[in-house]
């Protein structure tokens, strides 16, 4: 069987703190203007709600199933030192990964300089934290954080970049626009093929 199943985020509006909610028109940024904004402006009590879609092909009643939700993203906690922020962040769009029950956990960004990151633990420390991109990233550019096999990919988009992570069975896209944050997430995964003769 081949089990295909899709989570599609789109910003529906962003909290006061990142201004208010956003028209659908595309913005055009110079690349003067997006080095100069904020990738992705955290804030203790920074609210992003996103309309979701999840698809996914039910095997047993061999069809497409498509639901709809709203997701909140919420930074509940800053704590900062040695030049590093780290930020709680409830309901990170990865949570949407988990398409059975998707459910808000915690997860860590860690912010230093221009550098992002994912936390190891709540606390403002590099220790064991995972790298994700510095800003400004570059069309075509591949981040290897830690030296892991898979790499993030850059994609130039008309409103930011999109950073894709891509595993062989799973996919994710992070898109980012600059002032906002993560405006859209998409995740994919393939499943695999089983039984039967060929």
């Amino acid at each position: 069987m081949i089990v295909a199943m899709n989570v599609i985020t789109r910003l529906a509006c962003a909290a006061a703190v990142l201004g208010a909610c956003g028209s659908p028109s595309v913005k055009h940024m110079t690349q003067q203007e997006m080095i100069a904004a904020d990738p992705l402006p955290l804030a203790k009590g920074a609210t992003w709600t996103y309309n979701v879609t999840i698809r996914r092909f039910e095997v047993d009643a061999e069809k497409e199933t498509t639901r709809t939700l709203t997701w909140v993203t919420e930074v509940v906690d800053a704590k900062a030192a040695g030049g590093v922020t780290a930020y709680q962040v409830k309901g990170w769009p990865d949570d949407l990964a988990d398409l059975e029950a998707p459910a808000a956990h915690q997860t860590t960004i860690l912010r230093s300089g221009n550098s992002f990151l994912f936390g190891a633990t709540p606390e403002p420390t590099l220790d064991g934290a995972d790298g994700w991109f510095s800003w400004p990233v570059v069309d075509g550019q591949r981040i290897c954080p830690n030296k892991m096999v898979y790499c993030w990919q850059v994609s130039a988009i008309d409103t930011g970049y999109a950073l894709t992570f891509a595993t062989g069975p799973d996919e994710k896209t992070f898109e980012l626009e600059p002032g906002t944050g993560v405006s859209r997430f998409h995740y994919v995964h393939h499943g695999t093929t089983k039984g039967g003769n060929h």
